[in-house]
């Protein structure tokens, strides 16, 4: 996004009121009337599902500058996740038909956000088939790939630091495994000195070990990590 386009969505939003979230929170329920766009200014927001056992499973990560529920809202059908504020945020909200008007309004924000949507969805198919047809480490493996391309920083002995603070069960939801199975995961990850994890920050010692830990073939053919 450029610095122009963040600048006039922030506008747009700026007209309406701030909303400062704990960490824990939840924003929106299942089945509740999608009546407000958010806009995320700072911290992380996540979408879940939960299962009939209670187990739950990651389904987006937010980050500053994003703004949802946006498919929900323009196909009309009723949401079916949880939107929770994964550490403090600030937002702001804005009626649905507003920011419905204001997408449509202005071309090149419509155009970001048809190529936002369009990459998380692809993101969405690629990251189902893993969820699919890989095991239990290159479902961690992959996820560890996917947290480093969204929230990661190169360091300067070229390593990957995930910025964004994740517990052995924000892995697992995301992975889709248990939290016993992520643990052992990542603890045989450490081990064998591909990541290193300390005060819920991972960091990423070989991305290309990560990367060939987590690689599944279709067909003989390697499936795109690329979400």
């Amino acid at each position: 996004m450029t610095e122009n386009l963040n600048q006039k969505i922030e506008n747009f939003f700026a007209k309406y009121p701030e909303l400062k979230i704990k960490k824990g929170q939840t924003i929106i329920q299942p089945e509740e009337p999608l009546i407000y766009i958010y806009h995320l200014h700072s911290g992380y927001v996540k979408s879940f599902s939960l299962n009939d056992e209670g187990l739950e499973l990651t389904i987006n990560i937010f980050k500053p500058n994003s703004f949802f529920p946006i498919t929900e809202t323009l196909t009309g059908r009723t949401n079916t996740y949880f939107f929770e504020a994964m550490t403090d945020v600030v937002l702001r909200k804005a009626p649905t038909a507003k920011v419905h008007e204001f997408i449509k309004s202005d071309q090149e924000v419509l155009f970001d956000l048809t190529k936002r949507i369009s990459s998380g969805l692809e993101g969405f198919m690629i990251r189902t088939q893993y969820l699919i047809r890989s095991n239990a480490e290159q479902k961690i493996s992959s996820s560890l790939l996917l947290m480093a391309r969204r929230f990661g920083q190169n360091t300067p002995d070229r390593k990957v630091k995930i910025l964004l603070p994740q517990t052995h069960e924000d892995i697992a939801n995301l992975a889709g495994v248990s939290r016993e199975t992520a643990s052992l995961e990542l603890k045989k990850l450490e081990n064998e000195g591909i990541i290193f994890s300390s005060k819920k920050i991972f960091i990423i010692n070989d991305f290309q070990k990560l990367r060939e830990i987590s690689t599944i073939y279709l067909e003989d053919q390697a499936l795109s990590y690329g979400f």
